[in-house]
């Protein structure tokens, strides 16, 4: 009985092509993993594209193949196989939705804690520290030598999600993967000086803005800040510049829940992260969203006001789960 990257293994070197689509607001574990696969599928001679919806940020349009990835699917095109990458729903692949649902073969490959289960093969594994674990499995599989452009792209998606190692995710098994990928001529310094230590003028003024609103609960437990389009265009930043804001209010003493609400053409985007027993997660959930117990997010509709009130009301009722 074939394990299931076998079976993905499979479908993919049968296959004439592949669409391989990352997240909305892509991190570097998507991109990495998604870059990754598609080195490998035209290793063995599968036609391959790379769909972000939000296109790819700054920091990681170095990676391999970075600059072939499309912002929107090819008009009526439907593709032997669609594989979701990090898409806990579909609409989570934002215009590349229905071009994933309409291929042959739908994989759906995912870590995040909640997913809803939808494709022709689901690769679901929670124990991965980022999916790029995942598809190193599947790499295994097809029998592809691991290349440096192959391997830096798995590094990074690794890196990334762990937070240069720092996260309980990291496990044994990380870190021997993470050693035989710089074996490979992949680096750690590269994606960590690329993605941590390189700001621009305008995000450091951003991060200036968003901490003179930083709000606290009354028993300090919960930290939050807003961005508006208005402060992107005074302190010249970018949309993704707000990456790295959320994670910095969970580092105040005592907090155990950091929120970041960004002000976007598609609604409110809220990003969660938390500490301890407290899962990011669960309440992302309540609002349609998901990721993992320390991170998550969603995107809501309504006014900014009603939207922080009702993402407290439902972090104070985990803090209240978990006293």
């Amino acid at each position: 009985m074939p394990t299931i990257p076998e079976t993905i293994a499979g479908i993919l070197k049968s296959s004439p092509d592949a669409l391989i689509v990352c997240h909305l607001g892509p991190d570097g574990d998507c991109l990495g993993g998604g870059l990754a696969l598609a080195l490998a599928c035209e290793a063995v001679g599968v036609r391959a594209t790379v769909g972000s919806a939000d296109g790819v940020p700054e920091a990681y349009a170095v990676l391999p193949g970075a600059s072939r990835i499309i912002t929107a699917p090819p008009a009526d095109t439907r593709f032997s196989v669609g594989v979701a990458v990090e898409c806990s729903t579909l609409d989570r692949a934002g215009n590349f939705a229905d071009a994933l649902q309409r291929s042959r073969t739908l994989i759906n490959i995912d870590h995040h804690l909640s997913n809803a289960g939808y494709g022709n093969i689901v690769y679901w594994d929670t124990s991965a520290a980022a999916v790029g674990e995942q598809v190193h499995e599947i790499l295994g599989a097809m029998g592809v030598p691991l290349t440096a452009a192959i391997a830096q792209c798995l590094l990074t998606a690794i890196v990334t999600d762990t937070g240069s190692f720092r996260f309980p995710n990291t496990t044994p098994k990380t870190l021997r993967l993470a050693a035989d990928l710089m074996d490979l001529g992949a680096s750690v310094h590269a994606v960590v000086e690329r993605v941590y230590e390189t700001r621009t003028p305008g995000s450091l003024r951003l991060t200036g803005a968003a901490l003179r609103e930083l709000t606290l609960s009354a028993d300090g437990r919960i930290a939050w800040t807003v961005v508006t389009p208005e402060m992107l265009q005074k302190t010249g930043a970018l949309t993704e510049d707000t990456t790295g804001l959320v994670g910095m209010l969970r580092q105040i003493r005592g907090v155990k829940v950091a929120l970041l609400f960004e002000l976007t053409p598609a609604g409110v985007r809220v990003g969660i992260r938390s500490r301890d027993a407290v899962r990011s997660n669960v309440i992302a959930e309540t609002f349609g969203g998901g990721g993992h117990k320390g991170a998550a997010g969603f995107t809501a509709q309504g006014e900014l006001d009603d939207v922080i009130a009702r993402t407290l009301a439902e972090a104070e009722k985990e803090l209240r789960a978990h006293a």
